[in-house]
């Protein structure tokens, strides 16, 4: 039961901080409308095309700021924004707005913004909704520059304080220099948005999710931030304190051990290797990835190139430049790229899309790049053609069934036809493999191995699918757990079929770094674990703790129960005999 004075919200950011509280409210620039007189147009536009530039060249400061601090690899934040700059459905439509309507330029931001974020809005993938904040934040910038205001502006504080504020944008952490700046506490905000990746850059506890904090809490209050669990303290009991105080020695003691085996290999105790590869969203992502320990990237997830501009679609070179830079970075470990796991709410305006009455069971996937050839032919050549530059692997999503995959396997042969007459260079025997994350593909394994060079499994709708759990359902979620039986069969039958086969295997999604799950994956002889790069070194410790015998014995065990729950409390107590019991909980 929660204290009083205890409030739990959304872990993004791990660590644990206390500092006084200082509230942090966004300034917004006021908005109003006024009507033109016809040669009053002209200059409106003008005041708009000024203040992109201005904007332009303050992002760009930031972006060299937040480079200077964390690296190159992360620039790409600000990059994002940079993008929007040049976006045709925020500027564009602004600058039309102000000519048809005649209307002053902070009205015509206002409505082309609304019509952006709507968009954004939309999506049911919460990685896209949460690029809302990055949108929002570049509007209030414009429009402040239009104004001719500053309205990022933080306080210089002198003692260690928590920001306490609705939303943060990446350009609001950014912007604070002062280290005295220990935590993060927001109302809005997810483990992917932009803020989130920057906080946990920068080594900042933060917590998101806390609703109302302007109405319980004050400035100058000391608050207590936890970022393993998303806990929030308003002014600690003595006992509060020290209980905290244990707690952040004991993850430090923690992450110290995790640092020095996160270069080690992946090997069991009785000398069965595994490979830890880690899922990624851009290539800047595979500096960080490789720092933790990666042998390479299991999986790439290349929808973010279609979705960061709601009215373009990436041309074959856009493509190319991400692959090559891929595959360059990677080297010498393998990176596979999943081609567009597009649809089912993951589309903008330009491909030609509607909505469904049942998107997950509509067109997405493989479907949808069969659907739309051509879309899919121009990243299939970017693909081959980056190939020469490192070692590329291609991976289609959402397969069901034999035919599906023949099909797409017949338009990569014509493009690799098509190339060859043009006398480009690709690899030529480049592997490719499939998502096994549909209910058929695990009755089709089979069939399926024998037509492909690897199988990794997209945990996350297998599980969905095999269970009728929608995971982002609150009613529902918790009944969202891998170790459910039939998906622990589901999975022993897809990598029996593959080894029967001589076909590599791989498991990826949420549920591969969840180390419970790790024991009956070591025991099921999975080839390799694809990751995010902040659970690689817990996987690791989990492998090079057991034997692949222990683990086997407790799979035997586990195939005769019939609750999750039982099966995970078993594993439970099996990693606190293995002097891993602060791995509990951190799985499901």
């Amino acid at each position: 039961m929660m204290k009083k004075n205890t409030y739990k919200g959304t872990a993004i950011s791990a660590g644990i901080a206390t500092g006084k509280c200082m509230m942090l409210e966004r300034q917004n620039v006021p908005v109003f409308r006024l009507d033109l007189e016809e040669h009053e147009i002209e200059a409106e536009v003008g005041r708009i095309k000024e203040a992109i530039e201005k904007s332009r060249t303050q992002i760009t400061a930031l972006k060299e700021q937040l480079s200077a601090r964390l690296g190159q690899e992360h620039s790409y934040i600000m990059d994002v924004q940079l993008m929007m700059l040049k976006d045709d459905l925020l500027v564009a439509t602004a600058i039309d707005f102000v000519r048809k309507e005649k209307v002053n330029a902070e009205w015509a931001l206002h409505e082309s913004a609304a019509k952006l974020t709507s968009i954004f809005n939309n999506m049911k993938d919460g990685y896209i909704r949460e690029r809302v904040v990055d949108v929002e934040d570049v509007v209030n910038r414009i429009q402040a520059n239009i104004a001719q205001i500053n309205v990022h502006h933080i306080t210089e504080v002198e003692e260690d304080v928590i920001i306490l504020a609705y939303q943060l944008s990446p350009s609001d952490i950014v912007e604070i220099h002062d280290s005295r700046v220990v935590g993060f506490v927001t109302e809005l905000g997810g483990k992917t948005s932009h803020t989130a990746i920057i906080a946990r850059s920068l080594e900042t506890p933060a917590v998101a999710g806390i609703e109302d904090l302007g109405k319980v809490i004050k400035s100058g209050q000391t608050l207590i931030v936890d970022g393993y669990e998303g806990i929030l303290i308003v002014d600690p009991t003595p006992t509060q304190q020290r209980e905290y105080e244990n707690k952040k020695r004991y993850y430090e003691e923690h992450a110290t051990q995790l640092m020095l085996i996160k270069d080690r290999p992946a090997i069991t105790k009785d000398r069965r290797k595994l490979v830890i590869q880690a899922n990624i969203e851009l290539p800047e992502d595979v500096d960080a990835a490789i720092r933790s320990g990666a042998e390479g990237i299991g999986i790439y997830r290349s929808e973010f190139l279609y979705l960061s501009n709601p009215d373009t679609l990436p041309t074959e070179e856009e493509h190319f430049d991400v692959y090559r830079a891929l595959a360059e970075k990677v080297h010498p470990y393998s990176a596979i790229v999943r081609t567009a796991d597009l649809g089912a709410e993951k589309f903008t305006p330009v491909m030609g899309m509607h909505h469904e009455p049942n998107p997950a069971l509509g067109l997405r996937g493989i479907r949808f790049c069969l659907q739309k050839k051509e879309l899919f032919r121009i990243q299939l050549r970017a693909l081959l053609r980056a190939s020469v530059y490192g070692r590329l692997k291609i991976m289609f999503p959402m397969v069901s069934g034999v035919s599906e995959l023949r099909e797409a396997k017949a338009v990569l042969e014509e493009v690799k036809e098509q190339l060859t007459l043009e006398k480009k260079e690709f690899n030529e025997n480049i592997a490719v493999g499939i998502m096994m994350e549909v209910p058929s593909a695990a009755l089709s394994a089979d069939v399926l191995a024998q037509e492909v060079d690897f199988f990794s499994i997209g945990t996350n709708d297998l599980i969905q699918y095999l269970l009728a759990i929608d995971r982002n359902n609150e009613h529902v979620a918790k009944l969202f757990d891998p170790l459910h039986p039939p998906v622990l069969e589901a999975l022993r039958l897809i990598v029996d079929a593959a080894h029967r086969h001589a076909k590599p295997v791989s498991v990826c999604g949420e549920a591969a770094g969840d180390p419970a799950l790790t024991i009956l994956l070591i025991a099921m002889r999975v080839d390799s674990l694809s990751v995010s790069a902040g659970d690689l070194p817990r996987v690791k410790w989990v492998i090079r703790t057991l034997s692949w015998t222990r683990a086997n014995e407790l799979w035997q065990q586990a195939r005769t129960m019939e609750h999750a729950s039982e099966i995970r409390q078993l594993m439970e107590q099996e990693l606190a005999q293995q002097g891993l019991s602060r791995l509990v909980g951190h799985g499901k």
